[in-house]
């Protein structure tokens, strides 16, 4: 989208000249603003960081899940000056995009399956703090999290076999399938971009009197 306002901005006010809009694979979207102010209101008129779009944008449509990642000025003559707003977030009032889910060739990754991890990417809109105790919604077992079946809406790659545990005297062996090997995340916006990894899984004990048959 683009649009062109013809005239000169009054004092303490911004004239929108332009705002385009890009997408990345993983749904997030960035949004950038093109304003002209007076140079004299360049402190008032910028913008702190995390400021929501429908806060700050002159724009008709106004975007409540998008917020100010980055800001820069350039000067113009006639004590003018153009400020470029970026803004990341979501256009949409409500929901999620899918998860983009990643199957990455591991060498001796594979216990009933190939050797490969599974990395999915994705947007939450949970605090850090809510995240990292819910993780990618697996279902927790001690310090075991077991793979989700989905992730907003996309599908995982289902376990080569169905976990399962056996044992006697000296021993035992567990095969829990794919779990969660590590999570991460970064604030961008109103979002936490998020990534997890899953991998086979596996346990197993033997006493010194030897394994059980």
């Amino acid at each position: 989208m683009s649009a062109v306002i013809v005239g000169s901005p009054s004092s303490g006010s911004k004239v929108l000249r332009r705002a385009d809009f890009t997408t990345e694979r993983n749904g997030l979207e960035t949004l950038n603003e093109i304003y002209t102010i007076r140079t004299t209101d360049r402190r008032t008129l910028q913008p702190s960081f995390g400021t929501l779009h429908s806060a700050y944008s002159t724009a008709s449509t106004k975007f409540a899940r998008m917020a100010v990642e980055n800001f820069s000025f350039r000067e113009q003559d006639g004590d003018l000056t153009e400020i470029n707003v970026t803004y990341v977030g979501l256009t949409s009032s409500a929901g999620l995009p899918p998860a983009l889910v990643r199957l990455i060739p591991t060498p001796d990754a594979g216990i009933n399956g190939p050797d490969m991890v599974i990395e999915a990417e994705f947007l939450t809109e949970k605090s850090e703090t809510e995240f990292l105790d819910a993780g990618a919604g697996g279902l927790k077992n001690g310090s075991i999290i077991y793979i989700p079946e989905s992730i907003n809406g996309t599908k995982l790659p289902s376990n080569p076999r169905p976990p399962f545990r056996f044992g006697g005297y000296g021993g035992y062996y567990a095969y829990f399938g794919y779990t969660q090997q590590s999570l991460a995340c970064e604030k961008r916006g109103t979002m936490l971009v998020a990534k997890a990894v899953f991998a086979e899984e596996d346990a197993q004990s033997f006493s010194i009197a030897g394994p059980f048959q």
